[in-house]
């Protein structure tokens, strides 16, 4: 290709590709929520889940530091995650904050009682979960952690 044709041809290909948005070498996605809160759940069991903005970490029971002294859950993990993922979490985790949570059963034989925190910079609001609560919580949450 000769060199005014090339030019053009580059001129050409930048002009689609930034009337179709995109501005090359420069990002507009934001990598930060102001005012997020931060999210821990406790499940059955005593592992915790904290979730942040761009991190979701899980801290296991382990065999040394169950009640029983049986349980192992796995391994501690922390996993980067996106804005998309945290949306979806948080989402979730909002919505056992609006939903009324039942009574955990008389015969309840977990190790902790399910606990959901959410914080903000200001305050804590603390929920004790139901059983239901914890099942959408770990259907959520438990993809996200490795095969172990």
């Amino acid at each position: 290709m000769s060199t005014p044709i090339r030019y053009y041809f580059s001129l050409f290909i930048l002009v689609i590709f930034t009337g179709c948005g995109a501005t090359p070498g420069f990002t507009t996605s934001k990598k930060t929520l102001p005012n997020a809160p931060t999210y821990t759940y406790i499940d059955t069991k005593g592992n915790t889940y904290a979730i942040s903005q761009n991190k979701f970490i899980y801290d296991p029971v382990s065999e040394d530091d169950t009640i029983d002294g049986l349980d192992d859950e796995g391994y501690h993990q922390e996993i980067n995650i996106s804005l998309n993922d945290y949306a979806k979490i948080a989402a979730a985790c909002d919505r056992q904050f609006e939903e009324t949570q039942k009574e955990l059963p008389a015969n309840y034989n977990g190790n902790v009682i399910p606990t959901l925190l959410r914080s903000y910079p200001d305050r804590t609001d603390e929920l004790t979960l139901s059983i239901k609560g914890v099942d959408e919580l770990d259907y959520i949450l438990i993809p996200y952690l490795d095969n172990e």
